[in-house]
Order: C-alpha cells, then sequence, then structure tokens
C-alpha cells in the first residue's frame, strides 16, 4: 500500500509536485486557503483542503488534511513580499502542534537560496548562511526549528528562483528601467527538476539533512536573461553599468554523488551560452 502524501500550499510549485505524486498512484492530500480552491483539486485527482494558518491560530480543515498523511511537504512562501509584517516563524509554530498530533514522519521543507547574503561567494549546504532580508532570516530560523523537532524527520531544500512553463523572470525583468547587478551569477531551478529533486530527496537521500536545490550552471544574470529574452523574442532588459558586489553561487555536491540527473540542466534555453 502506497504512502499518503500532503502538500500543505498548491501553489504553483506545490500544484506541480502534488500531480506528478498522482500520476504515480499516490494518495495526495492538497491544500489551498479557500474552499472553491481547495474543491478545485478534486478535478486534479487530489484531495483538497482548505487550510488556514496565521500567526496566532488554525482554520480550515487542517486536521483532516494531515489524516493519514506519512510524508508532508511544506510548500507555501513566507509571503513577506505581501505582508512585510508577516511573522512566518510563529506560522509555523502553529502548525507543529498539528504535525505532532498526527502520523506523519517525514516533513520537507522548501525553503530558499535567500537565506545565503549576496556577497557570500560559493556557498553549500555546509556553509552557514548570512540572510540580509527579513525572508532569509525567517527563513533561517524556520529551518532549525523543524530540524531541532523529534517526532518526524526533515529535509530542507533551499530552492533557488524558479522558472518554467508561462513562468520566467526575464518576462519581469524586460519591463524595469534597469536591472541591477548584471556580474551576478545566477541560481535558478527548473520546475521540472524542482519537483524532481524534492521526491527524489525523500526517496533516496538521508533526513535531518539540508540540500540545496539549483541548476548546476551559473551564467552571469546578464547573459543569461539576454539569451533568454532573445529566444521568447521579448525586448532585451536594461542592465545597469556598475557589476554590482554580488557573487553568491549556490552548489550542492551532494546531488552528484546521490545520482541526481538534472531534466533541465540549461534552464530551458535551447542554446548553451
Amino acid at each position: 500500500m502506497k504512502e499518503r502524501i500532503g502538500v500543505l500550499g498548491c501553489g504553483w510549485l506545490g500544484l506541480g509536485l502534488a500531480q506528478s505524486y498522482v500520476e504515480s498512484g499516490f494518495i495526495v492530500h492538497g491544500s489551498r486557503q479557500s474552499k472553491k480552491d481547495a474543491d478545485s483539486l478534486q478535478e486534479q485527482g487530489i484531495h483538497g483542503f482548505d487550510v488556514q494558518i496565521r500567526e496566532n491560530h488554525v482554520s480550515g480543515n487542517l486536521s483532516e488534511f494531515l489524516y493519514g498523511v506519512s510524508r508532508l511537504f511544506l510548500t507555501f512562501p513566507p509571503g513577506l513580499r505581501q505582508n512585510p509584517k508577516r511573522n512566518f516563524v510563529a506560522v509555523i509554530q502553529q502548525l507543529l502542534p498539528h504535525v505532532h498530533k498526527s502520523k506523519v514522519k517525514e516533513v520537507v521543507f522548501t525553503s530558499s537560496t535567500g537565506v545565503y547574503g549576496p556577497e557570500q561567494g560559493l556557498v553549500t549546504p555546509s556553509i552557514v548562511p548570512q540572510p540580509k532580508t527579513e525572508s532569509g532570516r525567517q527563513l533561517f530560523e524556520v529551518e532549525n526549528i523543524l530540524l531541532s523537532q523529534d517526532g518526524f524527520s526533515t529535509q530542507i531544500v533551499r530552492l533557488g528562483g524558479l522558472l518554467g512553463g508561462d513562468r520566467h523572470p526575464v518576462k519581469q525583468l524586460a519591463k524595469l528601467p534597469v536591472v541591477d547587478n548584471p556580474q551576478a551569477p545566477i541560481n535558478l531551478i527548473h520546475k521540472a527538476d524542482a519537483i524532481g529533486l524534492l521526491r527524489y530527496l525523500a526517496d533516496q537521500s538521508p533526513w535531518q539533512s539540508i540540500y540545496n536545490g539549483v541548476a548546476p550552471w551559473h551564467p552571469t544574470k546578464q547573459d543569461f536573461y539576454e539569451q533568454a529574452a532573445k529566444e521568447m523574442q521579448l525586448p532585451l532588459p536594461k542592465f545597469a553599468e556598475e557589476s554590482g558586489n554580488t557573487n553568491k553561487i549556490v552548489t550542492d555536491p551532494q546531488l552528484e554523488s546521490l545520482g541526481y540527473a538534472f531534466f533541465e540542466p540549461k534552464l530551458g534555453l535551447d542554446q548553451a551560452l
């Protein structure tokens, strides 16, 4: 009997992850924040539940969502862009007692490479993050809270910038007056690999561990986005003349030794740079 998978946060990435498990024959519980959106998950073969987790309370069907789930993916973002005052740490602390009361044995948290500072240079999961943003600081604190829990095992996957399908950062960059840090290395991952990596690590890799989910290719921001704009027939972004100080390159030597092969190592480009 296959285990029951829970995906808390069926947004752009979470929905794709949930769908991939459905296609593999798993029973999948997925959450969204309204009943209407949760009901729409049924069309994808996902058991949908409306769940809202705030800093000071939980509402919706969280207990029903968690019922029977053994592996839980936390795929919802901190949300500080929309609400800079949000306390994401408190949100996770509201969730934890419910997880401990459930039969969940494994928790995968999709964190972000934003926990690393922009001037940390070459970073691997063994390098201590030096976050420079409030979102990065809170994510790093949540990582440590989850790794310290008894009762379930945890994997932290720090994903790079996400792209795939109709979602590509160059669409927004092309609209900006100027793009800063043109010589900064890119740290991105294609949606196909974000999903593939989350599943592969959960099945094949040690728990109580941190992984960096980034494609093993780091051209400069200017080189990559100019090529992407050409291939997508978009206006070329306008880049600042100053190269900037961002030198962060996110890698993870564990992925090769664990045997993960990237589906989109060139991040969807037709031509390599």
